[in-house]
């Protein structure tokens, strides 16, 4: 069985990442769940993900604790499809074995098979369907949704019943509206997922690409001016804008000024008169289906709502996939980097 160790306050300070806690009893006999998990994956055969050792103690931090497993995780439930992105890049994607449906849409190519998973709820995993997945690791995007509020188990819970927990970077503050944390986070995210899993050379090669893409894009937009940028998204018919944050991040990255930075968090409220009084030079709006159907009422709101807008008017709109410009704990905001400083510079994009 998985013993995980009592909790214990972490040696070492670390930068805003989010690790793991600890599994419960493993269900699958090792050698021969590892062989024909790491023989399948959406990023390739996993020969590279083959475990150095079963029985080896794995310790890793988790929201300013230290957590220590037995033995490696087989059993997989994550709070929001964008997490499945980095699993399965490294090669460990087929451990999940349930999920919540979260506030991001699953990348095209894992749509089908992310789809065919049990629920463990809308966005908060249920204490019941949680037994019922058995899993020995539950990763999460958000420390609150494992707080034990609004039906929610705590992460004390889950220990009791034998679940890691791991808490990606950056969503281990209470109020993520205070969290500032950007895309330095998901290095130390594919680094501990990799020793959680086994896959440490998987994960460095993982987060030599990622950075290696990041690179690519800043020297691409070193010399472009940078231009001026609203983030909007709606949510229960409110108006928000990306104030701060990993999505701001993602702005600044690709080139763009974030003319709501001043508003405090990562997310505000606003009214349309706030967004034609700053009148900013480019809008992206974030689509939470990915779909065009989301795509088109994004930009039929924009045309009915700001007209006067500069940016509506020259049609300097860019309605992106959510997850791209600020799923934590996936490797979609990189690729959201590229895709927004194309969109925003389209003399780099020859480049790229």
């Amino acid at each position: 069985m998985y013993q995980p160790h009592r909790d214990r306050p972490s040696a070492r300070s670390r930068r805003p990442l989010a690790p793991p806690s600890r599994p419960r009893a493993a269900l699958l006999s090792g050698l021969v769940a590892l062989t024909a998990i790491g023989a399948t994956g959406c990023g390739g055969g996993d020969a590279g993900a083959r475990q150095e050792s079963e029985n080896r103690t794995i310790a890793f931090d988790s929201c300013s604790r230290t957590v220590e497993l037995d033995r490696l995780p087989q059993r997989v439930a994550i709070t929001t499809d964008a997490i499945a992105d980095t699993l399965f890049e490294l090669g460990v994607g087929d451990r999940i074995v349930a999920k919540t449906r979260g506030e991001s849409a699953p990348a095209p190519e894992l749509k089908e098979r992310l789809a065919a998973l049990p629920s463990l709820g809308t966005r908060n995993p249920g204490v019941e369907a949680l037994v019922g997945a058995k899993p020995d690791l539950l990763i999460t995007d958000q420390v609150e949704k494992v707080s034990g509020k609004l039906g929610s188990p705590s992460i004390a819970e889950l220990e009791k019943l034998g679940i890691a927990t791991y808490v990606v970077g950056g969503g281990c503050a209470a109020d993520l509206r205070e969290d500032t944390s950007g895309l330095e986070a998901l290095d130390g995210d594919i680094r501990q997922l990799g020793t959680i899993f086994g896959v440490e050379a998987r994960a460095q090669k993982l987060a030599e690409k990622m950075n290696g893409r990041l690179d690519d894009v800043r020297r691409q937009v070193a010399q472009e001016p940078r231009t001026k940028v609203a983030k909007l998204s709606q949510v229960a018919g409110r108006l928000y804008v990306t104030s701060g944050g990993l999505s701001d991040d993602v702005i600044e990255r690709a080139g763009g000024t974030n003319v709501f930075a001043d508003l405090p968090g990562q997310f505000a409220p606003v009214s349309p008169e706030q967004i034609v009084e700053r009148d900013p030079q480019s809008i992206i709006v974030d689509n939470f289906t990915a779909t065009t159907t989301g795509e088109n009422e994004a930009i039929a709101y924009l045309d009915r709502t700001f007209p006067t807008v500069e940016a509506v008017k020259k049609q300097r709109v860019l309605v992106i996939d959510a997850a791209k410009s600020g799923a934590r704990g996936s490797t979609r905001p990189v690729e959201g980097v590229a895709e927004i400083a194309r969109f925003l510079h389209p003399s780099t994009s020859r480049s790229q």
